[in-house]
């Protein structure tokens, strides 16, 4: 029996942060800037709408072929601190946008940091799942050096 191809991802982290500064590191372009991109690439720009129904838009660029992507996506549930769900989808070069996929981030406040439950699904293949799941881990990764590289 063939089983059906994975189309959704789910990543956990720890983050030694009060579990306020971590959604904030979800939500603030000051703080995004520093990790919202997976390895090899660069945040160029990112611009917010924070409400639910708000639009968000950034651009991040390849550090290898200086190739430049835009990723959009509405927001649909914000519950400072505990969860944010927002869409995600990437601009094409024809300004036309690749499938729509539904994040889901989930806050947990632990007894030495919060636990971050970061969920992707909808994805129309099973090679989107995996590179997302390949960037979304390194961004995660840069997080959480981020949060070990801060000053309190």
């Amino acid at each position: 029996m063939l089983q059906a191809p994975v189309r959704d991802v789910t990543l956990t982290r720890h983050f030694n942060a009060p579990r306020l500064a971590v959604f904030r590191a979800f939500v603030e372009p000051e703080h995004m800037q520093h990790w919202w991109a997976p390895r090899g690439f660069t945040m160029l720009s990112c611009t917010l709408d924070l409400r639910e129904g708000g639009a968000w838009r950034m651009r991040i660029r390849s550090d290898e072929t200086g190739a430049i992507q835009t990723g959009v996506g509405v927001y649909r549930e914000i519950r400072e601190p505990e969860r944010l769900s927002f869409t995600h989808a990437w601009v094409r070069a024809n300004g036309t946008l690749t499938p729509t996929t539904l994040v889901t981030v989930r806050f947990t406040q632990r007894r030495a940091g919060t636990e971050v439950s970061f969920h992707q699904e909808d994805f129309a293949t099973a090679a989107a799942c995996r590179s997302h799941a390949d960037g979304w881990s390194t961004s995660l990764d840069k997080l959480t050096a981020y949060f070990g590289e801060r000053k309190p």
